[in-house]
């Protein structure tokens, strides 16, 4: 890895921490995958990873449904696991469905692959995913930079995605449910 990619990582991290660490803070905790949790109890999987898990309410969700998980997070203390997305430290082949929502757009576009390819590592053979992403700038901004530096339309993401999963649908549920991507690793 290049000091470069290295030195924007940490940039890119820092400012995740001080939104985590700002007092009353609510940043991380707006539970994007609430709307997905029934498509992941049909799935009946008996362990879930959930990368970018901000402040790990889906995980907490989940729980509560009688279904375990751990959520992998860089910058908030709520996250069962404290690493980056696209070195998680897990074992291979553990997760039944992985998800990710709203965190993706927040990578920079050079760990877009290496994380779609740690989610793969740590799913089981043909394991479920489901995501969010969004495909515009973030309202927030960190010292005036914008938080999602890979903005891209979603026929790019599911392209992208496409190379680790077979994607099934790009709209789960419709209105309230939000945008979801989901399918299969391959």
């Amino acid at each position: 890895m290049s000091t470069d990619l290295a030195e924007r990582r940490a940039h890119e991290q820092s400012k995740y921490v001080e939104l985590a660490g700002r007092a009353g803070s609510r940043y991380g905790a707006s539970n994007h995958g609430r709307s997905a949790i029934g498509i992941v109890k049909r799935w009946k999987p008996r362990f879930v990873v959930d990368f970018g898990c901000g402040r790990n309410d889906f995980i907490a969700d989940l729980r509560r449904h009688g279904i375990d998980g751990v959520g992998v997070d860089f910058a908030f203390p709520e996250a069962d696991i404290k690493k980056p997305m696209h070195d998680t430290g897990l074992v291979e082949g553990v997760a039944d469905v992985v998800t990710s929502f709203d965190a993706l757009e927040h990578l920079l576009i050079e760990d877009v692959v290496p994380v779609l390819n740690e989610m793969r590592r740590v799913a089981r053979p043909r394991a479920w995913f489901c995501f969010s992403i969004c495909t515009r700038p973030s309202r927030i901004t960190v010292n005036g930079e914008n938080l999602h530096p890979t903005v891209r339309p979603l026929s790019w993401w599911v392209d992208v995605i496409g190379r680790v999963g077979a994607v099934n649908a790009t709209r789960a549920g419709g209105g309230t449910a939000g945008r979801y991507i989901t399918g299969r690793f391959k």
